[in-house]
């Protein structure tokens, strides 16, 4: 086997191997350029972008700093402000049985966020995404989210892309 021969081979070993572990922090590519701008005053300074199928939930009860969105009976989403010395965080879940399960540390504007989303079979809202983002200074904003389809996974992570806080 020539030298070219055994390179050609070593570069196509790699890129197997390199698309074979595709990285599961890859952001979604889906464009949140037409959706609307989110707020609610029951998490008051915070903003996201939603899809436009997306209304906000009010017939649901939700603890006084958490607002809720809903597209129909395909996804809900929740946004949960705590404050930095809150107990009552909800623990991140962990891998245990679940599958399709990612976990990703991002950039949430000038915030730091643990994202994890799985796949929990073929059950309604088989589709959820888990987030905590944190700013600098302390302050915690988590999100609830499920889909009944894969196509809105995607969506509720882009969406968790979008969140901004006020002045920071």
């Amino acid at each position: 086997m020539s030298w070219r021969a055994s390179i050609a081979a070593a570069a196509v070993s790699l890129a197997a191997l390199s698309s074979a572990r595709a990285d599961p922090c890859v952001a979604p590519r889906v464009d949140v350029a037409a959706w609307r701008i989110v707020r609610s005053p029951r998490v008051p300074g915070f903003t996201l972008r939603l899809p436009r199928s997306f209304t906000h939930d009010t017939g649901t009860e939700a603890p006084s700093s958490a607002a809720r969105w809903s597209d129909a009976s395909r996804a809900r989403f929740e946004i949960a402000h705590r404050m930095t010395d809150d107990t009552g965080s909800t623990p991140l879940p962990s891998a245990d049985g679940r599958a399709s399960y990612a976990r990703c540390e991002d950039r949430v504007g000038s915030a730091t966020a643990i994202i994890i989303s799985y796949g929990e079979g073929s059950t309604a809202g088989a589709y959820v995404v888990h987030a905590r983002i944190q700013w600098p200074d302390g302050e915690v904003l988590e999100v609830h989210a499920d889909a009944t389809e894969r196509a809105r996974l995607n969506e509720l992570i882009a969406a968790v892309r979008t969140v901004r806080r006020a002045g920071a």
